[in-house]
């Protein structure tokens, strides 16, 4: 009769301080303490020699030890009481409040640049928006997110330079996006928005139905009148308002 091997219980996973070190951004380095705390791992064998096991690592990585905790760390996970390990907290906490604090400052930025910008644009980013969450399972919009919304003080800037042009060409490759992502959104969905863009007719609904014909001819000839050539007006985006009217008026 054929015995059955035993499986073998699999062996927990490991780190060591090294993998711990190789794993944390350039900018700890910038951090006072780093270099103190260097020179106490590279000064102990001990250290050096360490491993731990998953829950310790991830502790130590997020800084999530408070200093008036520390005895019972190092007794919970047998480590040794060593100066290093205050120091890369102490480092590790000032760096992600560094960060933290870049971060709200950024966010802060760019909501003032887009506060900034005309009202109607303003305007067709949001409605964007609404139309993708009307196609995402989860009322989500994550190409809104990524490829609309400026998570940048570069981008934020840029938006603020934008031609009508500019902004057309922006929306235009976004519909795109949203067409590729989306396969339930027709392609007269896509060219339904762009034309009441273009023509600066915001639906009144999400997605939107075809405009009145009389809504399309007055919106129409405001645009032609802003946008025409012989004053001063960019040939493309005249164009581009004759071809939105034909869109929305044709059959």
């Amino acid at each position: 009769m054929r015995t059955r091997r035993r499986r073998r219980a699999p062996v927990a996973r490991t780190y060591t301080i090294g993998q711990l070190l190789a794993k944390q951004p350039q900018g700890l380095k910038r951090i006072p303490g780093f270099d103190a705390m260097m020179a106490h791992y590279h000064a102990s064998q001990q250290l050096q020699r360490l491993r731990m096991n998953r829950r310790c690592y991830g502790l130590l990585a997020n800084a999530r030890i408070a200093p008036e905790n520390l005895r019972a760390f190092y007794r919970t996970y047998r480590l040794p009481d060593n100066a290093f390990f205050p120091l890369f907290l102490a480092v590790k906490r000032r760096y992600l409040t560094d960060r933290e604090r870049a971060n709200e400052a950024r966010h802060d930025y760019v909501l003032a640049r887009m506060r900034a910008l005309a009202r109607p644009t303003l305007t067709w980013i949001k409605y964007l928006g609404h139309l993708e969450r009307a196609y995402n399972a989860a009322g989500l919009s994550p190409v809104w997110q990524k490829h609309l919304f400026p998570t940048s003080k570069k981008r934020a800037d840029a938006y603020t330079k934008h031609s009508e042009a500019d902004w057309l060409s922006l929306y235009r490759d976004h519909l795109a996006r949203l067409q590729s992502r989306y396969p339930t959104m027709k392609e007269i969905i896509v060219s339904r928005v762009y034309a009441c863009i273009v023509l600066g007719l915001v639906p009144d609904r999400v997605p939107p139905l075809r405009p009145p014909a009389t809504a399309v001819n007055r919106c129409y000839r405001r645009q032609s009148l802003l946008h025409h050539p012989d004053r001063g007006g960019d040939p493309a985006v005249f164009i581009a308002i004759k071809e939105a009217r034909d869109t929305l008026i044709g059959p």
